[in-house]
C-alpha cells in the first residue's frame, strides 16, 4: 500500500469541506492531503499513525493536523466490523492553506493564523472545554453555509492559538515520505510497522522488508523520520 493523495475540497469547488461519518473505514489508508484537517472523534477509538508519532485515541478526541503530513487512522476492532453494532461518530473539515485568499494572508491580521498553521506542521491535539464549546462548534460548521463556514473556521483556529501548552504530536524533523525519491521504500516500512506495532517488532524483519541490512536501516529510519525504531513504536 503506497501514500496516496487525496483532494478534499477542489472537487467541490469550495476551499473547506465538511463530513460526518459513522464508518471509519474512510479513514483506514495511509494517505496525505494539500488541506488542513480537522477532526472530532467524538465516539471511537483506536491508534492514529501520522508523521513520526504513533498515538491512540478514543471518545472526544480533537486534532489539527498539517497540510501534506502522511497519516491514517486504525480503529478498533468493534467500528471496523460490520457486524458489531457499534458505530463512530466522526465530524471532518478539509480546508486549503489559503481558504480566506491568498491576499488575506499578507495581511498583519492574520499573524493568529499563521502561527496555527506553523503548530499544524507538528499536528495538535486540544481538548473540549468545560462547556463543550469545541463540540458545539463541530456540530454548527457541519449544517451551516458556505459563507458561515468561513467564519466558524476562522474562530476556530483562534481558539488555537489562544491555548497556553498545546500538544504537539510529531517531531519537528520527521520527514513527509511523499516528497523524497525512496517513498516507495519508507511506505513498505510504514505499512509493516502499522500491522505488526502491537507485537514485538524484530529488526532483522523490517531491515529485510525495506531490503537493507540492519545497520542500514537503522540509519535509514533515523534519517527520515528523526527518531529510532524503538522511539517510534513506544
Amino acid at each position: 500500500m503506497y501514500i496516496q493523495r487525496l483532494d478534499h475540497s477542489s472537487s467541490i469547488h469550495h476551499s473547506i469541506a465538511v463530513r460526518h461519518d459513522t464508518a471509519p473505514q474512510n479513514h483506514n489508508v495511509w494517505h496525505y492531503h494539500e488541506e488542513l484537517e480537522l477532526i472530532n472523534i467524538k465516539k471511537g477509538s483506536g491508534t492514529f499513525f501520522v508523521g513520526d508519532c504513533i498515538h491512540r485515541f478514543s471518545n472526544n478526541f480533537y486534532i489539527l493536523i498539517g497540510s501534506k503530513t502522511p497519516h491514517y487512522w486504525l480503529f478498533d476492532e468493534q467500528y471496523i466490523n460490520n457486524n458489531s453494532g457499534e458505530s463512530a461518530d466522526i465530524r471532518v473539515v478539509h480546508f486549503t492553506p489559503d481558504y480566506l485568499g491568498k491576499d488575506f494572508f499578507t495581511l498583519p491580521e492574520s499573524a493568529a493564523i499563521r502561527a496555527v498553521y506553523s503548530l499544524a506542521e507538528r499536528v495538535v491535539t486540544f481538548n473540549d472545554d468545560e462547556n463543550g464549546t469545541f463540540n458545539q462548534i463541530f456540530d454548527q460548521i457541519l449544517i451551516e453555509s458556505p459563507l458561515n463556514r468561513l467564519l466558524i473556521l476562522t474562530s476556530l483556529l483562534n481558539r488555537i492559538r489562544a491555548f497556553e501548552s498545546p500538544t504537539l504530536l510529531t517531531n519537528h524533523n520527521h520527514t513527509t515520505p511523499p516528497h523524497h525519491d525512496d517513498y516507495k521504500r519508507m511506505n513498505k516500512i510504514l505499512d509493516y510497522i502499522r500491522f505488526n506495532y502491537k507485537i514485538k517488532i524484530q529488526l532483522q524483519e523490517i531491515a529485510k522488508v525495506a531490503g537493507m541490512s540492519p545497520n542500514s536501516f537503522c540509519r535509514y529510519f533515523k534519517q527520515k523520520m528523526g527518531k529510532t525504531l524503538i522511539q517510534f513504536v513506544n
